[in-house]
């Protein structure tokens, strides 16, 4: 058996839990996909006697998709009853263009990925090197 994910997905879902640890007891749930990669998601979670709802846009676009952007903002009524507090963000790659997102709007970069001019790139993590002994003969 192996996995149905693309890497692309599991990055993006590495970058939410970064952001959004399910250890704060936050629950993730895709709700509408874009064209590509980009992906809504909603996250949830009950802290200090209130749900917290927030709608987080992952994109690996440089440009925003207008249409996920629109739906970020609208609210969603909870099915306890509770009136929730609601929040929104955007992932996206480093260098995006995010000056569609209205004011206000929490803006999160990936860790991974960046544009580098209209290329979308990889982010290698720097590795660490470490002296290496030599042996002098005597």
């Amino acid at each position: 058996m192996g996995k149905n994910t693309d890497i692309m997905n599991d990055f993006a879902l590495q970058e939410l839990k970064r952001i959004y640890s399910t250890y704060d007891g936050w629950k993730i749930t895709p709700q509408m996909q874009g064209s590509g990669y980009d992906t809504l998601v909603r996250l949830d979670r009950m802290s200090e006697g209130h749900r917290d709802i927030v709608k987080v846009l992952v994109t690996f676009n440089k440009e925003m998709p207008a249409k996920l952007v629109e739906e970020l903002n609208k609210k969603e009524k909870s099915t306890d009853g509770m009136v929730p507090r609601y929040d929104s963000a955007v992932i996206a790659p480093l260098n995006a263009d995010t000056s569609v997102l209205p004011a206000g709007m929490k803006i999160y970069t990936m860790n991974s990925f960046a544009f580098k001019g209209n290329e979308l790139t990889w982010v290698k993590k720097k590795v660490a090197k470490t002296p290496v002994a030599v042996k002098i003969a005597a």
